[in-house]
């Protein structure tokens, strides 16, 4: 429930998982890719290990034309970029309050249905506002 509100600012990749964090754009690739996702091998792959060689995005089998497009995709994507495996530790980001700080109230805005009712319409005499 955590990731919903997390964006991570990559530095060394070593914490940051390729396929679950929100490192590269505002959805993580597991719902992005989600035909190369679901065959990976190792879902839990770093994304220091990815980028350092993308071979070890290891999957289950052979791309289909499906799996093939999302694989081009997601090479053409510009979050794939040389990675700087010294860069220092990963930082996470609260997304969801502007300080960048956790807070509960932000996550459970970010999770409950709103229960407030529809906003009110003034009516007047030829038409509602």
């Amino acid at each position: 429930v955590l990731r919903i509100g997390t964006s991570i600012s990559v530095g060394s990749g070593t914490t940051t998982l390729f396929w679950f964090d929100r490192w590269a754009g505002d959805t993580p690739f597991t719902a992005r890719f989600p035909d190369l996702f679901s065959i990976a091998v190792d879902p839990l792959i770093s994304v220091e290990r990815a980028l350092i060689d993308l071979g070890r995005l290891a999957f289950r089998r052979p791309f289909g034309p499906p799996e093939s497009a999302a694989w081009r995709e997601l090479l053409d994507c510009g979050a794939l970029h040389e990675p700087v495996v010294d860069g220092g530790p990963d930082q996470v980001r609260w997304r969801l309050e502007p300080s960048g700080q956790f807070s509960t109230k932000s996550l459970y805005q970010a999770i409950a249905p709103s229960s407030a009712p529809p906003p009110l319409r003034r009516c007047g005499p030829s038409a509602c506002l």
